[in-house]
């Protein structure tokens, strides 16, 4: 499976770029027809500001924040945000459409990564690059080939339901952002003190959740199981903790073994100084944890990966918290 799953990403996103670049250039007036040198070319431009720089002339090309969105950002669990930004490519001289630029940024060496995507009448030679790209890059950079694939994938289900182009209210555009959080066997306290692996949670299910300000546990109605197929296997982080009045001088001889939460790096915990992401908890802070109806302070013992990899789930809860592995856990 591990062996087949990146040509999957790879057979996929060439798929869906050849049929996305179809529709955008079926309703471009003046296509234009992208040549392997130009590929080339368009690789090799700068832009000196990714974030502001939503129009840009060089080299012969116009290159044009697709729909005036923003960077797509994807938050994975090895704590590296990851981006892509998309252009639309005219050439200069005639401004006829030539096809797609999507940049990738890796988020912890702001290495960047070009893709030229060509139009439906791009040369045999620029689509044969494109997916040379996608197969030899993608391989030399985890977490690269899902989020192209999943940004090219939305924009044309987009495209094609005739959403392109819509804003939020008050006309700015949602800056995206996907957030990853617990495997399916991970246990979640239900309201009357038993539990149940997150996957099986459903709509309306009654959970345990905790009032800081009451510093009392009461239920709370889940109005939703969030699921995160775009991930694929996320890796999954920990921290372990034990009970304040447990702790002796050494780790090695507490009477009791540490209790896990495990989770992907960016879902937030509630700790004594607030809201915090679980790969930012740091060894020696409190965090609240529930255990036969009582809530109790814990302190963090140990931090770092699992060494796991998993499908990942998430609740959206009434009172906005909910209990994964004794461990009070707040929605995202």
């Amino acid at each position: 499976m591990k062996r087949t799953l990146p040509y999957f990403f790879f057979l996929a996103a060439a798929f869906v770029a050849s049929f996305f670049a179809q529709r955008v250039m079926a309703q471009t007036a003046t296509p234009g027809t992208l040549t392997a040198e130009q590929a080339t070319a368009l690789k090799a431009l700068k832009i000196n500001n990714l974030e502001k720089d939503t129009y840009v002339k060089s080299g012969g090309f116009i290159l044009e924040r697709y729909e005036d969105r923003p960077a797509y950002v994807f938050n994975y669990s090895d704590g590296i945000k990851r981006k892509i930004y998309l252009y639309k490519v005219y050439s200069a001289a005639d401004t006829k459409d030539l096809g797609l630029l999507a940049i990738y940024q890796n988020g912890k060496t702001n290495e960047l990564k070009s893709f030229v995507i060509p139009g439906a009448a791009g040369e045999p030679k620029a689509w044969d690059a494109y997916l040379d790209d996608m197969k030899y890059v993608g391989e030399k950079e985890p977490g690269l080939m899902p989020a192209l694939a999943f940004v090219i994938s939305r924009e044309m289900a987009m495209l094609m339901g005739g959403g392109a182009g819509k804003t939020e209210e008050g006309g700015a555009k949602k800056k995206e952002e996907y957030n990853f959080c617990f495997g399916p066997q991970s246990l979640v306290t239900l309201a009357d003190g038993g539990s149940k692996a997150i996957v099986d949670v459903r709509e309306g299910d009654v959970v345990m959740s905790y009032d800081a300000a009451k510093q009392a546990l009461s239920g709370t109605r889940v109005t939703a199981l969030n699921t995160h197929p775009m991930a694929g296997e996320a890796t999954l982080v920990g921290i372990w903790t034990v009970p304040t009045n447990q702790l002796t001088a050494s780790v090695a001889l507490m009477p009791a073994p540490a209790q896990l939460l495990e989770a992907t790096a960016n879902h937030p915990v509630l700790t004594t100084t607030g809201r915090k992401a679980l790969g930012e908890v740091a060894v020696g802070e409190l965090v609240y944890r529930c255990e036969n109806g009582a809530t109790y302070l814990a302190r963090v013992v140990r931090t770092g990966s699992t060494g796991r990899a998993a499908m990942v789930y998430s609740l959206t809860t009434e009172k906005g918290n909910y209990v994964v592995a004794g461990t009070v856990v707040l929605d995202k």
